[in-house]
């Protein structure tokens, strides 16, 4: 199989471009649209090795030359689509966002916006990484660090005299790197997603067929036909049925490469699939696929970023521009660049690379220096911005194991729900002359024999840790006055799919077993509280903000939007309304229990809203920012009170109250 002009790898370009496009898109029929980028990865191996072999064979390798061809290559286009989306994220992206884009715009220049995301982001699956526009070149970097390495590692290997031990050492390093990424996938599924270690195979499975494949025969006709359409099953069989939280790469990668490779073999002779792979439209949007892969994902991103929403008309709008936008590219960008406008490797190099690259860091290190140029929305929109961007306050107090003192006179412990409502907490707590101590694990409930159990990478994962954080936990209640319990008291009921918490008595992951088990360590902890003569108190968990009306207030920034940021308080009801029942019972066995509700502020007249007096509360959809829980701490003093006593005595410690005057 010689490598020329092979006009049935823009169609396989084509197919893999459409996959990925389609599923960015939002077209959910297509659950494992992002496979299209493993496609990819098996054509780069097998050309650019392709390259290299022959370059090798005649003794001509220059690494210089490689690379000034794959800057004129990639690098342009890329520029172009940067500096685009650097112009539109000035005119909508808050400042947090605006100082990260530009760092990845930067980081991807370099090749390294892999290793970025993956150490920023909860995995490339997660819903917030939507609004990262630049989240694609993950793959970019994938590639490019492919490209470092191989060619090394192929001169080294061509100095083997021997053609049979070359193939079988590349051979070995394939097993290995497939078996690699299956144990890497397993064990950090989100880094392995972006790092090059779990992709290497895929990229040596185009390789060893670049290297292997003008040796075998042609297949005939009947066979041709047969291996040609086992591939394209392949990969449409992977496109159609992966699943986003079944941990990918792994060996599941396996299928879509596998199929990617037998079309590259066979599908380059006549066949009924090498006819619609080289049909003209498949063929010009396989030359237009590296600018529509860079194109797409900003497109969608910042309708998304603007709008909080990508629908069906809005997916296929978006797909159009990109195209539109990528056909220009790749005529006026990416051609010139490759065929016309050739200079010599230092102006080269000095033009795409090196200068781009000192540029953007500029750009970036202005931005950060310039707190993301907050004033680009008015002097009004300033106090909003600080509030969507503020993170919880620390409110910690180092506590010494060895000895029995009392520590604080309140403890707020819980999840990363409490964490959030300390802030809210210490305005109170000041306003009494309280001190307040807290102590949160994220996913973790404080209730004691609580297990926690999530699906997470398309694994049911337990949170064994949390057993014994808890249990130090309740070892240090006598050195409070007040034991305030605060967390995401809804998570079970909205998500009984994926969390479940578990106990001794009741160890089976269903809802049945999580609900007892909840109800059991509330009880428990309430009366080990009371016991150690502290009060109880409770938290109500303010909502959870559907259909990611959190970010309301950012869009409301924006000139063409202007709606409410408010929702039905049915959405309270329907998230709270098992637990809240639990909680009625609660306080008619523990008669010194007392309850903190702050949605009596949150929601009003048949509406919650995520803003309070124009201030946005919300960070996410579920967790409150630093500033507007200090806010609705000052309401809460305003309307209710303050709901705690001045400080006690040690000796008035084991009194108990009502709980009166604490909810409102």
């Amino acid at each position: 199989m010689q490598q020329g002009y092979l006009p049935h790898l823009d169609g396989l370009r084509a197919i893999a471009v459409g996959l990925v496009v389609l599923f960015h898109a939002g077209y959910t029929t297509l659950s494992g649209g992002f496979i299209g980028v493993d496609v990819f990865f098996v054509l780069s191996g097998f050309l650019i090795t392709g390259q290299l072999a022959k370059n090798l064979d005649k003794g001509q390798f220059s690494f210089s030359q490689f690379y000034l061809r794959r800057v004129r290559r990639l690098a342009p286009a890329y520029l172009a689509v940067a500096l685009a989306s650097l112009v539109a994220a000035l005119f909508i992206m808050l400042p947090e966002d605006l100082i990260y884009h530009a760092r990845l715009t930067v980081l991807a220049l370099v090749s390294l916006s892999n290793f970025y995301l993956s150490n920023t982001t909860g995995g490339y699956f997660e819903s917030d990484t939507d609004e990262i526009a630049l989240l694609h070149t993950w793959s970019l970097s994938v590639e490019e660090q492919y490209y470092l390495l191989w060619p090394a590692m192929l001169l080294l290997l061509w100095k083997l005299q021997s053609p049979r031990l070359r193939l079988g050492l590349i051979g070995a390093l394939l097993v290995v790197s497939v078996l690699f990424s299956g144990w890497y996938t397993s064990a950090d599924p989100s880094r392995a997603y972006y790092l090059l270690p779990a992709r290497f195979h895929e990229l040596l499975i185009g390789a060893l067929l670049a290297l292997v494949g003008h040796r075998l025969p042609t297949p005939s006709r009947p066979l041709r036909e047969l291996l040609c359409w086992g591939g394209l099953a392949l990969i449409i069989q992977a496109g159609f049925t992966l699943a986003a939280d079944q941990g990918f790469p792994g060996y599941q990668a396996l299928a879509p490469c596998l199929g990617t490779a037998l079309l590259i073999y066979a599908g380059n002779e006549p066949s009924s699939v090498h006819y619609l792979l080289t049909r003209r439209v498949m063929v010009w949007l396989g030359m237009l696929s590296y600018s529509l892969y860079l194109w797409h994902w900003p497109v969608f991103s910042f309708a998304r970023y603007a709008t909080g929403e990508l629908t069906p008309w809005m997916g296929a709008a978006g797909i159009a521009l990109a195209i539109a936008l990528s056909h220009l590219t790749w005529r006026f960008v990416e051609q010139p660049f490759r065929f016309r406008w050739l200079f010599t490797p230092r102006k080269t190099f000095a033009v795409l690379f090196f200068g781009p690259a000192l540029a953007l860091t500029v750009v970036a290190g202005v931005l950060d220096a310039g707190d993301g140029f907050m004033g680009r929305f008015g002097k009004e929109a300033e106090q909003a911005i600080r509030a969507m961007e503020s993170t919880p306050g620390k409110h910690r107090i180092a506590c010494p194991d060895d000895t029995d003192k009392p520590c604080a006179d309140i403890l707020l412990a819980g999840d990363s729900h409490a964490e959030h409502f300390g802030d809210f907490l210490s305005v109170i707590a000041a306003d009494a002359g309280l001190t307040l101590n807290t102590v949160q694990r994220p996913g973790c409930p404080a209730l004691p024999g609580l297990t926690p159990t999530y699906l997470k990478d398309g694994a049911l994962k337990p949170d064994p840790k949390c057993v014994k954080h808890n249990a130090r936990l309740y070892r240090q209640l006598h050195r409070y006055d007040y034991v305030v319990l605060a967390g995401y008291w809804a998570l079970a009921d909205m998500k009984a799919d994926r969390y479940f918490f578990t106990s001794e008595h009741w160890p089976e992951l269903d809802a049945p077993s999580t609900q007892a088990s909840l109800a059991a360590a509330f009880r428990e902890g309430i009366q080990r509280i009371v016991d150690a003569g502290a009060i109880p108190v409770i938290i109500q968990d303010n909502p959870t903000a559907p259909d990611q009306l959190f970010q309301c207030s950012r869009r409301k920034l924006l000139p063409f939007y202007d709606e409410p940021c408010t929702f039905s308080d049915n959405v309270l009801t329907q998230q709270q309304g098992t637990r809240r029942a639990l909680f009625a019972e609660l306080a008619d066995a523990f008669p010194s229990l007392q309850f903190i509700d702050p949605n009596a502020l949150i929601c009003a007249d048949g509406t919650c809203t995520t803003e309070l007096d124009g201030l946005p509360i919300y960070r996410d959809d579920d967790h409150l920012n630093r500033m507007g829980s200090e806010y609705l701490g000052q309401r809460y003093l305003e309307v209710f009170g303050n709901p705690f006593s001045p400080a006690r005595t040690p000796e008035s410690r084991q009194q108990t109250t009502d709980n009166s005057g604490l909810a409102p």
